[in-house]
C-alpha cells in the first residue's frame, strides 16, 4: 500500500507546484497590464511604448481581466470606452457571453476614433457583410465553438475538432499561418479557453500549454507570435489578456 500512497503524495505536490506557477504567471501578466495604463486617456496602449490605443479588442479585454484584481482600473477603462462611444464590437464579446448576435461571423473594419496629444485611438467594428471562408482560421473556429456551447453543442464540438486537425506540432497551421509564415500565440490561448468551455481535456493540451507559457516575457506580457519555437514580435495587451483568460480557467479548475 505504501507505493500508491507515495505516488499520490508526489502527484499532489506536483499539482500544487504547477498551480502556484500558474498563479504567479497570472499575477505577473496582470502587472504587465497595469503598468501600461495611461492615466490621461484612462486606456492601455497596444504595447509598451506604443501611441496606439485600441478600444476593441485591447481595452475591452483588459477591463474584464482586471475586474477582480484591479477593480478601480477596470472601471476607469470601461468609463473611457463609454466616453468614446464604443461599448461593443460584435465578436470578441463571445468570450464573456456578451455578444448579442455572434454568428454568422461578419466582416470587420478597423477605424480611427480620435487623436489626442499625438496618440491615436482605434477600434474594430462589425459590418453587415457575411464573412466567407471563416472556417479556414483557427481563432474563428474556436470562437464559434464557444458561441455554440449552449445553443448547438454538437456544432461547437465539430468546430473545435476542426481546429485540432490544424495542430502541426508547433501551432495551429491555418490560413493565416500559411500566409504569414508565423504562428499566433493567442490562438493557443483560445484553444485552451474553448476546451474549458466545452468541458473537455483536449488533444495536445500539454504541448499547447507549454508553448503558451514559453511566450511570456520578462515584463510579464505575452509575445504575439513565434516561428521555429522562437518568439517573434513584442508582448501586447490583446495576446496577454487572452492568455490570462485561459490561465485563469486552468487555475480555477485546479482549485
Amino acid at each position: 500500500m505504501m507505493l500508491p500512497l507515495l505516488a499520490l503524495a508526489l502527484f499532489a505536490t506536483l499539482a500544487t507546484t504547477a498551480d502556484t506557477t500558474i498563479q504567479q504567471r497570472i499575477e505577473h501578466g496582470e502587472s504587465f497590464l497595469t503598468k501600461l495604463f495611461d492615466p490621461t486617456l484612462q486606456l492601455l496602449p497596444e504595447f509598451k511604448g506604443s501611441r496606439m490605443h485600441w478600444l476593441f479588442h485591447d481595452n475591452y479585454l483588459a477591463a474584464h481581466l482586471l475586474a477582480q484584481s484591479h477593480p478601480d482600473l477596470s472601471r476607469q477603462i470601461r468609463s473611457s470606452l463609454a466616453k468614446f462611444g464604443y461599448t461593443n464590437s460584435g465578436k470578441i464579446e463571445i468570450l464573456f457571453d456578451e455578444a448579442k448576435h455572434p454568428l454568422p461571423f461578419r466582416a470587420y473594419v478597423l477605424t480611427n476614433v480620435a487623436a489626442i496629444d499625438g496618440k491615436t485611438i482605434r477600434t474594430e467594428l462589425v459590418t453587415t457583410n457575411i464573412l466567407k471562408h471563416w472556417d479556414d482560421y483557427a481563432d474563428l473556429l474556436l470562437l464559434a465553438s464557444i458561441a455554440q456551447v449552449r445553443s448547438a453543442p454538437s456544432e461547437a464540438r465539430a468546430n473545435f475538432d476542426k481546429t485540432v486537425v490544424m495542430w502541426d506540432g508547433q501551432g495551429f497551421n491555418d490560413a493565416a499561418r500559411r500566409h504569414s509564415g508565423i504562428y499566433a500565440t493567442y490562438k493557443l490561448a483560445l484553444y485552451l479557453s474553448a476546451a474549458d468551455r466545452l468541458n473537455i481535456s483536449p488533444p495536445h493540451r500539454g504541448e499547447v500549454l507549454a508553448r503558451l507559457l514559453a511566450m511570456q516575457n520578462a515584463d510579464g506580457g505575452w509575445i504575439t507570435d513565434y516561428k521555429d519555437s522562437k518568439p517573434v514580435g513584442v508582448a501586447n495587451v490583446e495576446t496577454t489578456c487572452l492568455t490570462l483568460l485561459a490561465l485563469e480557467a486552468i487555475h480555477s479548475a485546479e482549485q
